[in-house]
């Protein structure tokens, strides 16, 4: 947008009727003031740095949506790894899967089965599920009429992950997954049962 005075002075050469007002300067916290609560740490370099990746595996009986606590996983992987700072990255590694942080209490969960089939249900029309239009990935064994077989109408499945997301971070503290007190990380499965695999790396000094 146009600053007061620029507009001000826009009016001013177009009519004398117009007068611009004076605009007082804007006055700024001295630097040193501005930054004093600001602590600099100096960040380790790469070369010091430790990383660790393991892929976790779940086999997901429930048909549909459900939700799997993998924080007992994790803090273990991170006790493992001997890293005392830095973080951990947790990604889903499938197009039908999320990650997300929440409480992993029975009744919520079933609510959040409950609320993300009300977002997205699965008998509504997608385009992705008119398998009879759709190509084969190249080099699938049988062809198109194979492939059409085995690929399930899953398009909200897909949706779903968008929304929820694909990936969380944590910090590690003194050697400890930091979260809230309620807070789990959790795979929700969005197109069951299914085997599925979770990426985890540790990452720090």
């Amino acid at each position: 947008g146009t600053s007061p005075v620029g507009d001000a002075t826009m009016r001013h050469s177009m009519t004398t009727a117009c007068v611009a007002r004076p605009v007082a300067p804007l006055r700024r916290a001295p630097r040193a003031a501005r930054h004093a609560s600001i602590r600099p740490h100096a960040l380790p370099t790469s070369s010091s740095m430790t990383f660790q990746y393991t892929t976790l595996e779940r086999d997901t009986s429930a048909p549909g949506v459900s939700l799997h606590d993998l924080t007992p996983d994790i803090k273990a992987l991170v006790k493992s790894s001997g890293i005392t700072n830095g973080f951990v990255n947790v990604l889903s590694r499938h197009t039908t899967t999320a990650v997300t942080i929440n409480e992993a209490e029975p009744r919520l969960m079933d609510d959040v089965r409950v609320f993300l089939r009300k977002l997205a249900p699965p008998e509504e029309f997608y385009l992705h599920n008119d398998l009879h239009l759709r190509d084969a990935p190249t080099g699938w064994p049988g062809g198109d009429d194979a492939w059409r077989l085995q690929e399930p109408a899953n398009c909200h499945s897909h949706l779903l992950s968008m929304l929820v997301g694909n990936s969380e971070t944590v910090p590690v503290v003194d050697g400890e997954l930091v979260l809230g007190r309620w807070q789990s990380v959790m795979l929700v499965e969005l197109d069951g049962p299914r085997a599925r695999t979770v990426g985890v790396q540790v990452a720090g000094v």
